[in-house]
């Protein structure tokens, strides 16, 4: 039994082996340096909200975080934390609400990348599953 298990934990480290050597990743690699570097602002999570904690941060947002755009089916919220700034963005649709909190190195930075950032999540950069 003991070996089965090392032989099978083998063949699983061995085959994450050949994916993180593959072509496809090396093509990310390769392309990720000025599609995910060059955007300046990272993902710290995502997360599924129920009806009714989706309707209580509606009703009573956070008094520090300060409404960026209102749309029916997107609010972007942002606050400050430290010297960065955390945005929360919210995308609904008629049977989930998907919650995603972005940081931002500085005020500089997200000034700077603002109207990008907005236009990649009013494009449904952020996926409902």
């Amino acid at each position: 039994m003991k070996a089965f298990v090392l032989s099978t934990l083998a063949v699983f480290l061995l085959g994450g082996c050949t994916v993180y050597r593959s072509d496809g990743r090396k093509q990310f690699e390769s392309e990720a340096p000025g599609k995910v570097a060059g955007a300046s602002f990272q993902l710290i999570n995502c997360k599924k909200e129920g009806k009714l904690e989706t309707w209580f941060h509606e009703e009573f947002p956070a008094h520090t975080y300060e409404l960026v755009l209102s749309e029916p089916d997107l609010e972007i919220w942002r606050t400050q934390r430290g010297s960065a700034i955390e945005v929360k963005a919210l995308q609904k649709s008629d049977k989930t609400t998907q919650s995603c909190i972005y940081q931002f190195a500085n005020e500089t930075v997200w000034t700077l990348y603002k109207d990008q950032f907005i236009r990649e999540l009013e494009n449904n950069l952020m996926t409902l599953e």
